[in-house]
């Protein structure tokens, strides 16, 4: 058995700790059945003790051996399930006799003896109070006669063992004494039965002798006989034979002349078929062909309809385009001309404006220069003028003149104010002509996004068009070649079936005629043995 190894006695090596224990009836004895497991060396080893005998039968499996019997057990796939895998095997174990040997195998099926597993007390009532001294010492003195009446067991099972024992050795050697007598017996009558039929076998052979040289004698006496016959005989036979010889050669070529007018006839009609066959053939070719014509042509025309259709919404599409593009660009034209005299206007204000703030500008410039205090020349240190330049310098400004000052500053507030109402208003003016253009780029942005997106649509559209109308082109291309391939495979399977006709109609001439020639030299053969045998 692969994967098992041979069996090793149980003093050889370790086989590990008991794992589990069954009881099983093997040839009308007990045995107790033991599973070891030695984790270290993985291996597991199945033990059969006889209860009788005291015979110890061992079955031992690697891990990867013993995993490999359980693969394609759904349930004792998994390892971890060993109780039910040790009980499966215990199942099948059985002991088989090998010469002189017994051994322990496992079969493929269950064997018909069932293995039971040991009956352990599970309603044992345990104390679970307090003992006092006598309970104690009954309890003691129990465990002891267990020991005692386990003891007095062992030697009566092993008397009675030894006295099995004897007895089994007592009946071997009177049964071996039997068989040996038996055997001497047996080797003397056969012995006795060998000269005998030597005997016998010489007495045929010499009678076989006497019987083999009367039936020469007779023979010779035979041949004697036919060589004396006269000539006038040899000749009224071979006459026969010729007259015969002449009567199967008429029957023979009226035969022949039959089967070659019956070939024929089966051969006319046999083109009859084929040519009937094949006009019409001919004729659901010419019909087949016509339908393929009328439903092209109805195709061809939905096709064109459906393209006719296609051309006329395009157009429709086309022209709906153009015509919203048209009034796009005529409203365009008139938000253009409504808006020219109002930009214009802010145009020309913005141009007074700036105007005036450069008039403006001049004024104070002019006014700043005019109330300038002149500067102080330096007259001392590395950078001092010359002297001229400072005697030079302004004369002082009358202290009268500061009474004139406060209404300028008056004047100058007024016209402040003014200038301050008068940005105001075109700062506002401004704000409004600036809203108004940036509303417009504002809208202009989204005209522009409005038509990118328009002939993102129109491309995706036409690409679209183009792409149904690309696969509707191949798809009709391939109708065509499956249709095409159709008809071509038709016609190769017609001259397929017509070809595979006439080879087998020329396989079953050429089968005729070698039956015939076979029949014809069986006739011939038979012809000479009977003329060999009115001969002989």
């Amino acid at each position: 058995m692969a994967g098992v190894s041979e069996e090793v006695a149980p003093t050889e090596e370790d086989k590990g700790p008991l794992m589990y224990q069954e009881s099983k009836v093997f040839h009308a004895e007990t045995f107790l059945c033991n599973v070891y497991d030695n984790a270290k060396r993985r291996y597991v080893t199945f033990e059969v003790y006889g209860l009788d005998t005291q015979d110890t039968l061992t079955l031992g499996y690697t891990y990867d051996a013993f995993d490999k019997e359980f693969r394609f057990n759904a349930e004792l796939m998994n390892p971890n399930r060993k109780e039910g895998r040790f009980h499966w095997v215990i199942e099948r174990l059985s002991i088989e006799t090998v010469g002189k040997e017994r051994k322990l195998e496992r079969k493929p099926e269950p064997s018909e003896e069932v293995p039971e597993l040991p009956i352990y007390e599970t309603t044992r009532k345990i104390p679970t109070g307090r003992m006092d001294l006598k309970e104690r010492q009954r309890l003691r003195e129990q465990m002891d006669m267990l020991d005692i009446k386990r003891a007095e067991n062992i030697a009566a099972k092993r008397a009675a063992t030894k006295e099995r024992f004897l007895e089994h050795i007592t009946r071997v050697k009177e049964e071996d004494k039997r068989k040996k007598q038996e055997v001497e017996e047996m080797i003397a009558g056969e012995r006795k039965q060998r000269i005998l039929d030597r005997e016998r076998r010489d007495r045929e052979a010499e009678e076989e002798q006497a019987r083999k040289e009367a039936r020469e004698k007779q023979r010779r006496k035979a041949v004697t006989v036919r060589e004396h016959r006269t000539e006038e005989q040899d000749e009224e036979e071979y006459r026969a034979l010729r007259e015969r010889w002449r009567v199967l050669d008429a029957e023979k070529a009226a035969n022949a002349k039959e089967l070659h007018k019956k070939k024929e006839a089966e051969r006319a009609a046999s083109r009859q078929e084929e040519a009937e066959h094949k006009a019409h053939m001919e004729e659901l070719h010419q019909k087949r062909e016509a339908v393929w014509k009328v439903r092209e042509a109805r195709v061809a025309r939905k096709e064109a309809d459906q393209l006719k259709r296609i051309l006329t919404v395009k157009a429709e599409l086309q022209r709906q385009e153009r015509m919203r593009k048209e009034r796009n660009q005529e409203f365009v034209k008139v938000l253009k001309s409504e808006r020219q005299p109002i930009f214009k206007e802010a145009r020309r204000r913005t141009q007074e404006r700036e105007l005036a703030q450069e008039q403006e500008r001049e004024a104070v410039n002019a006014y700043v220069e005019k109330r300038a205090i002149p500067k102080k020349p330096k007259t001392k240190g590395t950078n001092a003028k010359p002297v001229e330049a400072a005697q030079t310098r302004a004369a002082p400004r009358p202290k009268g003149k500061s009474a004139k000052k406060a209404p300028k500053e008056e004047e100058k507030s007024e016209a402040e104010l003014e200038k301050e109402r008068t940005d105001r208003v075109l700062g506002a003016v401004e704000a409004k002509v600036r809203a108004e253009m940036e509303e417009e780029q504002r809208r202009r942005a989204l005209h522009d996004q409005r038509m990118e997106k328009i002939g993102q649509r129109e491309a995706a559209r036409f690409a679209a068009e183009v792409k149904h109308m690309r696969q509707y082109r191949e798809e009709y291309r391939r109708k065509e070649l499956s249709q095409e391939q159709t008809e071509a495979e038709r016609r190769q399977i017609m001259r397929q079936r017509d070809d595979e006709r006439k080879n087998a109609a020329e396989r079953r001439a050429q089968e005729q005629e070698r039956l015939q020639r076979i029949r014809e030299h069986n006739i011939a053969r038979k012809e000479r043995e009977a003329v060999a045998a009115l001969s002989g």
